[in-house]
């Protein structure tokens, strides 16, 4: 015996929703709310945006006004006669003091060596009977003095200068021998005649002693 069951009974069929006004004008409704925020933003950005370009593009302006007038001022000094008359004696003024300076450390140097060398051969012609107190070199010339327990030593001591660079073929154009009441020794005077105002000035001040 056969059984049917009906399936299509009112409450098994599908149902169908109608698209309503009211919904349709929601979905409108939230289409058109989107739209507004979404061009809103939009025209911020572009305005921020708009705000920076106008910003920088002030910025670029006024770098370049300061840049076109720095150039015009150096144009301007470049054509000027004075400006390049006062830059030439500026830099032949420069080149003067260098060229002074190099010379001035050439010859400070060389006289720090040759001054050296001639106490170092001072040195090594000393005498037991002679020590001096004063040397004076200068213009190439040289004057000795100091103190001696024998007169006759002088003329060998002298002699040996002979043996030394810095000292041989030294011309002595002053001799003297002062007796010293006080000590036992003699003062003596060796030296140029270029250094008279100092070996003048010496014997004063040893007079007034």
């Amino acid at each position: 015996m056969k059984q049917l069951a009906n399936l299509y009974v009112q409450e098994l069929h599908p149902r169908k929703q109608s698209l309503t006004f009211t919904r349709a004008a929601g979905v409108v409704a939230a289409a058109a709310v989107l739209a507004v925020v979404f061009s809103g933003a939009s025209r911020w950005y572009a305005g921020q945006q708009q705000i920076a370009t106008q910003r920088t593009n002030h910025e670029l302006s006024q770098v370049q006004q300061r840049l076109t007038a720095k150039q015009n001022e150096l144009r301007a000094a470049m054509n000027n006669p004075q400006v390049e008359q006062q830059i030439t004696a500026i830099e032949a003024q420069l080149a003067q003091r260098q060229r002074l300076l190099q010379q001035m450390t050439s010859v400070t140097a060389a006289s720090q060596t040759s001054f050296a060398q001639l106490l170092t051969d001072i040195a090594k012609a000393d005498l037991e009977s002679i020590w001096l107190q004063r040397v004076i070199a200068a213009n190439s010339q040289l004057t000795l003095q100091g103190k001696t327990t024998d007169a006759s030593a002088l003329p060998q001591w002298l002699a040996s200068f002979s043996n030394y660079p810095t000292l041989q073929e030294r011309q002595f154009g002053v001799f003297e021998l002062r007796d010293n009441s006080q000590e036992a020794a003699l003062d003596f005077t060796v030296g140029s005649l270029a250094h008279s105002s100092l070996l003048s000035h010496s014997v004063r001040t040893a007079g007034a002693q």
